[in-house]
Order: C-alpha cells, then sequence, then structure tokens
C-alpha cells in the first residue's frame, strides 16, 4: 500500500510539473512573440494643441542595445524648440507611471539639423536645472540623448522607480535619540504665528479653490479687469480681453495639476499654443494653476526660475517673455518689501498662481514707450497710497470695487513734472523733495561709484530743454523716447539722492 501510494504521488508530481513548464513555455513564447512584434504600452492621448499626432508610446527595457527597437520608433513631429520641451515633458510625465526598467523612446527626425553638440548640451543642461526642482524626475526617473548610428535622434526616458511608480517604504533602524511618543503637541502653532505677523486682522477666504474652472476665470477676469486694466498696474492691457501692442486677445487657461513635471509639460503645451497663433488671435496667455504651490511661494518660485533660465539657456529669449504672480509673491530688488514698501507687492500677487506668457517681440515695443523701471515706480507709489492692508482685503474678498477710481499716473516724469510745476509755480512742493515709496528697482539705480565723469546735470539739462522747448536746435516741446526717460530718471534720482545726503551731512554738522 506504501508502495502504490508512493507510485501515485510521483505521478502526479510529475504530471504538475510537465503541466508547469508547459504553461511556462507557452507564456514563454507568447512574451518573445510579443517583444518582438509590438512591445508597445497605450496611454491616453495627450492634449493637442497643434493637431500633431503623438503615436505610440515604445515600451522596452534597453531601448539602446535591442536591435529588435529600431522596427518600432516612436516618430514626434516636432520642428521647433518649444514643441520639442512640450513632447520632452509629456514624455517624462508618462514615464513617472511606469513599473521600474521601463522606458519610453521618442525620435524627432524634424529637429535632426538642431541636434548639435551645442544644442543638446544646452537643453541638458536647462534639464539638470530643472530636476533641483522636480519630484520624480532626476530622483525615480532620467531622460538620456537616443544615438542612431552615432548621432542624437531622440530621446530616452526610463523609470528607476518601484511597482506602479511608487517608492517602496524605507525602514531605519532604531534610533535612541529619536521617540516618535516625544515629538510635542504644535496645535495651534499656526493661528499664534498669523497673530504675531498680522494675518488675523485680514478675512478669510470663504471658497479658496473653487471646483468650477468657470468660476476661476471669472474671478482672475475681474482681477485683471479692475486691477491691472481700470487702476492701470499694467499700461498695455484693456479689460480682460485684450493686451499687447498691437492689441490682441488674451487666452485663459487652467491647469489643476499639482505635480511639478506635470506643470512643466502643460507650460510648454501653451507656449507651442502662442507660437503657433497669430498676435490678433492671441497676444498673451494666463496659464492659471490653483493648486500648483498655492501656500509655498518659495517653491513656485524657484520653478520659475527655471522657466526663466530657458529664455536664454535654450533660446527662447526672442519668442516669449514671463510674468509670474502668486497670492504671496515679494519682490526681490533690494527694496523694503516687508516693511515700508510691501505695498509694491501687490503688482504680483494675484488669487492664485499664475504664469502670464508674452511675446517678446511686444514686450520690447511697450518698453520703447515706458520704461519697465518706470512702471514699477509709478505703481508702487499708487500702490502705496492705497495701502497693505486694503490691498490684502481686497485680494482675499475677491472684491476690487473699492479702487474703481485710482488710476497709476503714466504722466509723472519726475523730475521733469516737478521743472514744469516749478516753472508755473514757482515753488517745488513738499511731496516732490519726499523719498517716501520712491525707490525704483535696483537694476535701475546709480551708484556714487559708477557715475564717473558723467555729466548728469546735463542730461537733466537736454531732457528739460526737451520738454519744454527751451533747446537752440529744436524750438517746439518734444516727447522723450524710451532710453531718453530711462536716463533722465537715473540721472533724476541720484542727483536728489545726492542732495538730500548733503542736507543731511549739513543738518548734522
Amino acid at each position: 500500500e506504501f508502495s502504490n501510494r508512493i507510485d501515485t504521488y510521483f505521478t502526479m508530481r510529475g504530471a504538475f510539473l510537465t503541466s508547469f513548464f508547459l504553461i511556462a513555455a507557452d507564456a514563454f513564447v507568447r512574451l518573445a512573440i510579443t517583444s518582438k512584434v509590438a512591445k508597445t504600452i497605450s496611454f491616453p492621448p495627450l492634449e493637442n494643441l497643434n493637431g500633431r499626432s503623438r503615436g505610440r508610446i515604445h515600451l522596452s527595457n534597453s531601448p539602446l542595445d535591442d536591435p529588435l527597437d529600431d522596427d518600432l520608433p516612436l516618430i514626434d513631429p516636432a520642428n521647433t524648440t518649444a514643441q520639442l520641451m512640450a513632447a520632452i515633458w509629456n514624455q517624462i510625465t508618462q514615464v513617472a507611471l511606469m513599473e521600474k526598467g521601463e522606458s519610453v523612446t521618442v525620435t524627432y527626425p524634424h529637429m535632426a539639423e538642431d541636434f548639435n553638440p551645442t544644442y543638446i548640451n544646452r537643453l541638458m543642461a536647462h534639464l539638470d536645472n530643472c530636476k533641483d526642482v522636480c519630484e520624480h524626475f532626476g530622483v525615480r526617473s532620467n531622460l538620456v540623448p537616443y544615438l542612431e548610428q552615432g548621432r542624437v535622434t531622440g530621446f530616452t526616458a526610463k523609470s528607476y522607480a518601484g511597482p506602479e511608480g511608487e517608492d517602496k517604504e524605507l525602514e531605519f533602524e532604531y534610533d535612541p535619540f529619536w521617540d516618535e511618543n516625544e515629538i510635542g503637541d504644535y496645535t495651534g502653532v499656526d493661528e499664534e504665528v498669523e497673530s504675531r505677523t498680522g494675518e488675523d486682522r485680514y478675512p478669510g477666504i470663504e471658497n479658496e479653490i473653487p471646483d468650477d474652472d468657470d468660476e476661476i476665470i471669472s474671478i482672475t477676469k475681474t482681477w485683471v479687469s479692475k486691477f491691472m486694466s481700470d487702476m492701470g498696474v499694467c499700461p498695455f492691457t484693456s479689460g480682460a480681453d485684450l493686451a499687447g501692442l498691437p492689441m490682441g486677445k488674451v487666452f485663459y487657461t487652467i491647469d489643476r495639476c499639482s505635480g511639478i513635471e506635470e506643470v512643466y509639460a502643460r507650460y510648454w503645451n501653451e507656449v507651442v499654443r502662442v507660437e503657433e497663433a497669430s498676435q490678433k488671435e492671441l497676444s498673451t496667455t494666463l496659464l492659471i494653476c490653483p493648486e500648483f504651490h498655492l501656500d509655498q511661494v518659495e517653491y513656485f518660485e524657484n520653478f520659475c526660475n527655471t522657466l526663466t533660465q530657458s529664455l536664454t539657456g535654450i533660446g527662447m529669449e526672442d519668442l516669449l517673455q514671463l510674468v509670474f504672480f502668486h497670492p504671496h509673491w515679494t519682490f526681490r530688488d533690494g527694496g523694503d518689501r516687508f516693511g515700508a514698501g510691501a505695498a509694491a507687492n501687490y503688482a504680483r500677487r494675484s488669487p492664485w498662481p499664475m504664469i502670464n506668457i508674452l511675446r517678446t517681440n511686444q514686450v520690447r515695443t511697450a518698453q520703447k514707450g515706458i520704461p519697465t523701471g518706470l512702471v514699477y515706480s509709478q505703481n508702487e507709489k499708487t500702490l502705496a497710497k492705497i495701502g497693505v492692508d486694503e490691498l490684502e482685503t481686497m485680494l482675499r474678498l475677491r472684491n476690487w470695487d473699492k479702487i474703481e477710481h485710482v488710476k497709476v499716473d503714466r504722466k509723472d516724469r519726475e523730475a521733469l513734472r516737478v521743472a514744469q510745476d516749478f516753472q508755473k509755480k514757482g515753488i517745488v512742493q513738499s511731496e516732490d523733495m519726499s523719498f517716501e515709496g520712491d525707490s525704483l528697482p535696483a537694476a535701475n539705480k546709480v551708484q556714487s561709484t559708477e557715475v564717473n565723469d558723467g555729466n548728469l546735470i546735463n542730461v537733466m539739462r537736454q531732457a528739460l530743454g526737451k520738454r519744454l522747448g527751451l533747446n537752440e536746435e529744436e524750438k517746439t516741446i518734444t516727447r522723450l523716447n524710451g532710453p531718453e526717460t530711462t536716463a533722465t530718471i537715473m540721472a533724476s534720482e541720484f542727483l536728489l539722492t545726492e542732495l538730500d545726503s548733503l542736507i543731511g551731512q549739513e543738518k548734522t554738522n
């Protein structure tokens, strides 16, 4: 009987092993056939701004070494740097969804002439800067140039993460100096900080991030219309829907992503939209990101710095310029932006984080009429008169009715206006002798060590002569152009500062 049981055991064991190996062999053959014929993975179609098809995504464990992969290249029709960057960031966001070892390879045949060593080095250097602020790119995924016959024809993005893109939970050995039971109770800390900083004196925001996109766009348009346009903080905006020189349409779009890689992808897709549209159809774009670092302005600013770097880093400065807005934005221009000059920050404080994509040619045209430094200076004076408390309250209530009759005076030309008043009235107003709230951005200031032998008084004389019609060559009153206005403002700022310093020394002596 025992012998029969042994025979039965080995018979069943043999049948089981035979079945197992047959099933395994069949699976192996199927896998091999699949890898040779159609090693693809499907993704939902990406938002297509210009009608270009992204095709399928190639899945390979070793795209550079497997000769079978050459039969199934993914070809992207990008033919500009903006289109290339949009495709690359779409590629990076997709690889984050893959398992460890999987990769996405995309080739760009229309960019072949641009893919020289200098171009590739600049592009990879820019992406390296982006890694510093990214969540998974550079940590759990990476991107490298893809070579065919010794030439770069595309890029491969590879995942180094665990299953489903998630890292395994790290386990640490016991630390005798760490006791989870003695972390402490931090209840009420936020309230205490707010009471110390005075934040509690402002009204709360009832619905900080509305679920309805139309509501977000409606509030944003109200802010643009009443604050940026009607009050004149942006002198090149006409209402909520027109801006630029020449005037064109403002395009509003929302991205609710909170991941940095996803926002990069959306940003570059919007750059492509600007690139491919005419100025009349689309003058400027406001990309609204209500859930992207809403309460972390430092992270948002670091992200913005990488976008600014790309303007010169990969040659985008001739196409676009960027302005950033955030509910907690603070200028880094050397002024007292946390004290007396804090009101100036509201020129860039918006209901939600936003990226304003501008056309470079329009920015340059605008600067010929009103220099950037002068715009900031005039904005600062107007905002200082309104005051931080009023500005913050309006921003939180999403209501700017109280500034309905407030306007930024763009006719204000500092020394030229003072001279004209003096000519008419014979006196200089006391407020014109004050420097309160009158700081230009640091980049536009003149330092005494930089003056050398420059005759700033002569600059003032020439500007006054031109504006008052006193020049010997031309007896007519003429306007100053952009560079002349900037030079005059810089000269007046320096001379008035020096005179104020001399008066202070005389009083001390």
